[in-house]
């Protein structure tokens, strides 16, 4: 046998083999793009509520009352947020009021920067929320309220 014959004969067995793996790694990064897909597709259903509970935190239970979306791990974290974002300016309010009445000039001001930090909080949850993606508030976001 001529050693040309034997490397044709090879690259000939070698062609079909490598050929395979490209396709199977195809199908794999498509199957993740449908993936990726149904899940963009299901996020961008519960959107809307999801930004409204940030704009008007009291508001973080309304999917929570439908059987259909309380089961939605991105609704359920997204209401979560928005309970403790309700916590925290319900407390900061009392806080507020205290420091007001102790400090006039200097409780309004500090009452302005907790008023900026909480318009801050709830842009950033609503931009992340219309994203679709599930990131925590800063400072506050690591506590869980709703199970």
């Amino acid at each position: 046998m001529n050693p040309e014959e034997t490397n044709d004969n090879e690259q000939t067995q070698a062609g079909p083999v490598a050929e395979n793996p490209a396709p199977e790694s195809a199908t794999s990064a498509g199957a993740a793009d449908t993936a990726t897909n149904e899940q963009t597709e299901d996020v961008s259903e519960y959107r809307t509520f999801a930004i409204l509970g940030y704009i008007l935190p009291f508001l973080f239970f309304l999917p929570l009352l439908d059987d259909k979306t309380k089961n939605v791990p991105y609704v359920r974290f997204h209401a979560n947020q928005q309970l403790i974002l309700l916590v925290v300016i319900l407390g900061l309010y009392v806080l507020h009021n205290v420091l007001f009445v102790m400090l006039m000039s200097l409780g309004y001001l500090v009452a302005q920067f907790i008023n900026l930090a909480i318009l801050a909080l709830a842009i950033y949850g609503a931009y992340n929320a219309y994203l679709g993606n599930k990131k925590q508030l800063p400072f506050i976001g690591q506590f869980q309220i709703l199970k």
